[in-house]
């Protein structure tokens, strides 16, 4: 699972600052909210996609 979500990671960019970076390697900590919510959407994707 871990590739999988490093691989939607890096197709989300983060909205903290003007530089978006890519959330697969941000730059500042402001990405960690948004790193947090990916998690959980993925997550929720994974688990609908499994029933």
């Amino acid at each position: 699972m871990d590739e999988k979500f490093q691989k939607y990671l890096s197709k989300l960019t983060c909205r903290g600052c003007y530089n978006h970076c890519s959330l697969n390697n941000p730059n500042c900590g402001r990405s960690r909210i948004f790193i947090k919510e990916a998690k959980e959407k993925f997550e929720k994707e994974m688990k609908k996609f499994k029933e």
